[in-house]
Parts: C-alpha cells; structure tokens; sequence
C-alpha cells in the first residue's frame, strides 16, 4: 500500500470530517428569529413566576396607596348618646319610711334628652396623613421600579438562553455530521483493510476516530437538552408549544 495513500487516509480521519461540517453551517446568526424570540420573551413575562410575584407586590402598593388616602377620614369621629326624657333618681328616695319606699315622684327630667349626635376631630392623625401618602408613594415607586428592573433582566436572560439554545443545535448539526462522516471514512477503511490494503494502524484509528466523534455527538445532544431545558424555565412552556 503506498505510504501516500496511509497519510490521505489519516488525514480524513483526523482533519476532513469537522471542516467539512462546518461549511454546512459556519454561524448561528441566519438561525435567529426576533419574532420567535420577542413570543419568548413575552411568554416569559406572562408565566414566570417572579414575575406574578413581583406584580403583586405593586398591586398591594397602590392599594396601600388608595388607603392612606382614605385614611384622612379617620381624623374624624362619628357617636350618638342616646338620653331619655324622664329618668328615675335613685338618691331621690326621701327617709323616714319604715318600707323604704319613696314619697313623691322620684323622676328627673333631663335638660338634654332625645337622641344627641356627635362628631369628632383629631388633629393630630389629621396631620400624620399627608406623611402617610407620601411614604405610600415612595413604596409604589419602587415596587414599579422592581418591576421595570426586573423585566429587562427577564427579557436579557431569555434573550441568552435563547441565543445558546441556538448554538447548541448547531454544534450538534455540526457534531453529527462530523461523525457521519467518519462512519463513512470507517467503512472504506475497514473495506480496504480486509482487501489488505490499509495496515491495522490505519484500521484502529478509524474505530477510534468514529468513537470519539460517537461520543462528542452525545455530549452535543446533552448540552443540547440541557440549554433547552434552561429555556423553557423561563418562558414556562415548552419550545414546541410556542409558534
């Protein structure tokens, strides 16, 4: 066998498989979708749970809001006392009767009787008030300002993800033409060498090239998985769900 013919067949071994793959596909970028990626992201927002964790909290800030401001009304004080017109006086009871009972009318007659209405005015609370609004305020400000800050944290982590998901379809693209084409050289070498016209070094490296670019195509589909996996943690659904 030439010695020509040995060094061509080491060099598809270790050399043709992976540049020849990476003409198919060379960058990510032709892959890219912003309208696919703009539906992750506001799939993210919609299902993320810190998300509707975050949206709570501004709710209950802009009902703390609305109360304080209803809590002027607390200043005042609304009461009624109601006062018969005829009421029976106890100390009245005159002495002197071996039965205890009274002699005459022990009624009294109230200078204010009826039913009498009331109302209060604390000025104190009244001028806490205005300090309560405003720290309502504030803490709405900044229940907003979570939430704004969150979603642009949000939207970059899904944008990342989403643009390694992306890179991790194509190394496996990549991966496994590369090892298609070394089961390819695998098989001429092996047809040659049972002719007898490649040694058992060239043979062996073979195998051990089409184990290698095996075993690389599997820890592509891993990582594969994994970056998918990633994803739909934060978008909520799965990627096949999302058109």
């Amino acid at each position: 066998m030439s010695k020509i013919y040995t060094l061509v067949i080491v060099l598809l071994l270790t050399v043709v498989a992976a540049p020849n793959s990476a003409i198919a596909q060379s960058s990510i970028i032709p892959e890219i979708s912003e309208p696919y990626l703009e539906k992750l992201i506001a799939t993210a927002k919609a299902n993320y749970p810190r998300v509707k964790s975050l949206d709570e909290r501004l709710n209950i800030a802009k009902n703390n809001v609305s109360r304080q401001r209803l809590s002027y009304l607390d200043a005042l004080t609304f009461s009624y006392v109601y006062q018969p017109n005829t009421t029976l006086n106890l100390n009245a009871l005159q002495p002197g009767n071996t039965d205890g009972s009274a002699i005459g009318n022990n009624n009294r007659t109230s200078i204010f009787s009826g039913t009498q209405f009331g109302l209060f005015f604390n000025l104190g609370s009244y001028l806490q008030k205005p300090f309560a609004v405003k720290q309502s305020k504030r803490e709405l400000n900044i229940a907003n300002n979570d939430v704004q800050e969150y979603m642009l944290t949000l939207t970059t982590l899904v944008k990342k993800r989403y643009y390694t998901y992306l890179q991790r379809l194509a190394s496996l693209k990549l991966q496994t033409q590369a090892s298609t084409d070394a089961e390819s050289v695998m098989k001429d070498v092996k047809y040659r060498f049972e002719k007898g016209e490649v040694t058992v070094e060239s043979y062996n490296q073979a195998r051990i090239s089409v184990t290698q670019q095996t075993q690389a195509k599997i820890t592509a589909e891993t990582d594969l998985f994994t970056a998918k996996a990633d994803l739909e943690e934060l978008v909520g659904e799965k990627l096949e769900n999302i058109r």
